[in-house]
């Protein structure tokens, strides 16, 4: 695929969250290029997220992109949106496995990072469900 139209997807959390998502999403899709993971440890200052941050955008160059992070207003956020008014980007946050996987298998269409954003809330959303209560409602004799 040409890495003109492929949107790059960097996933940036605390602790290993993000590098766990890339392990799992690869395992289930194969090796993934422009696929990035950022971590915050404990011991670390939002000075050092940001100066990681800066560096895969530069790798990147000016590519549009994709930055998926877990908590909205948490320091991962805030370090990313410092850089959303000057680069192509666009975030969503709440990163989980099936918004993941879902923004895998479309991102090589040449969606904007908008247009990945909005399928990123929509299938990051789908992809909660309550096993309980899909259990219960095929079985009608469950819970007597």
């Amino acid at each position: 695929m040409d890495t003109n139209t492929r949107c790059p997807i960097l996933i940036v959390t605390h602790g290993d969250l993000g590098e766990a998502l890339v392990r799992a999403a690869e395992m289930i899709t194969g090796p993934q290029p422009d696929l990035l993971a950022l971590s915050l440890w404990p011991e670390e200052s939002p000075a050092a997220l940001h100066e990681k941050l800066a560096d895969a955008l530069q790798r990147l160059g000016d590519r549009p992109s994709l930055v998926l992070v877990d908590l909205l207003g948490g320091t991962p956020f805030n370090v990313v949106a410092r850089h959303l008014p000057e680069r192509n980007l666009a975030c969503v946050t709440g990163v989980n496995l099936p918004m993941l996987l879902d923004l895998l298998t479309v991102r090589d269409e040449g969606l904007s990072p908008a247009e990945l954003a909005a399928r990123a809330v929509r299938s990051g959303h789908e992809g909660l469900r309550s096993v309980t209560t899909i259990c219960r409602r095929e079985d009608p004799t469950a819970g007597e």
